[in-house]
């Protein structure tokens, strides 16, 4: 519904180009140090921007130079400020498709993260209104989809999971035997990339979300 993921490139963009100009490793070495915190920080501290900061700060403390310390740890709560207060924009036709779809159909938001976190993006986007379900679990995995079609008492052949995330939205749900829209999105996130087997039937692929309408 919107492109969070674009925030958090650009803030490990910053922070990448902040440790290279402090001499703390050229951009490859300082791209798998992060990449090897991540996993650990999401074990930790679950998925979110707040984790995020948790990463740039552990990341900067073990590279930078001693000379640099000081200056990189200012320059990554600079990043983390910024990056904490920015609001995602909605993609393209999302309020309206919403707003059509929750007139005939009951709606159920399912996103992973820090409930704080994404509560708080929900109301400020307006859509709170559309849904008549909203869960935030640490991980959606198929065992967190098999709770919500208890919790929220759904009809297994008749409910979707529409996503961009392959590893989170469409094949755990496929798996949990529900259905699923798939709409690829150029800025997922690396770590949500996984196959998923265009073939069974139970998956409809699009590329605008505003075709929901059409679907639905």
């Amino acid at each position: 519904m919107w492109d969070s993921n674009i925030h958090f490139l650009e803030a490990e963009a910053h922070f990448v180009a902040e440790l290279v100009a402090a001499r703390a490793g050229a951009i490859e070495a300082v791209r798998a140090a992060i990449r090897r915190r991540e996993l650990e920080i999401i074990r930790s501290h679950g998925y979110g921007r707040e984790p995020f900061v948790i990463l740039m700060r552990r990341v900067a403390a073990e590279l930078a130079p001693h000379g640099a310390r000081e200056a990189l740890a200012t320059a990554v709560e600079r990043i983390a400020a910024h990056f904490l207060e920015r609001d995602c924009a909605l993609l393209p036709d999302v309020e309206p498709t919403l707003s059509e779809l929750a007139a005939r159909h009951h709606l159920t938001l399912f996103t992973k993260g820090q409930p704080r976190e994404q509560l708080r993006k929900l109301e400020r986007s307006g859509l709170r209104r559309h849904f008549s379900h909203v869960e935030v679990p640490p991980e959606k995995d198929e065992a967190a989809y098999r709770r919500l079609v208890e919790a929220a008492a759904l009809d297994r052949s008749r409910a979707f999971m529409i996503g961009n995330s392959p590893r989170s939205d469409i094949n755990p749900a496929l798996r949990a035997g529900l259905r699923a829209v798939f709409i690829p999105h150029p800025h997922t996130w690396e770590l949500e990339h996984e196959e998923v087997d265009l073939a069974d039937e139970r998956v409809t692929v699009i590329a605008k979300f505003r075709t929901l309408r059409e679907i639905f």
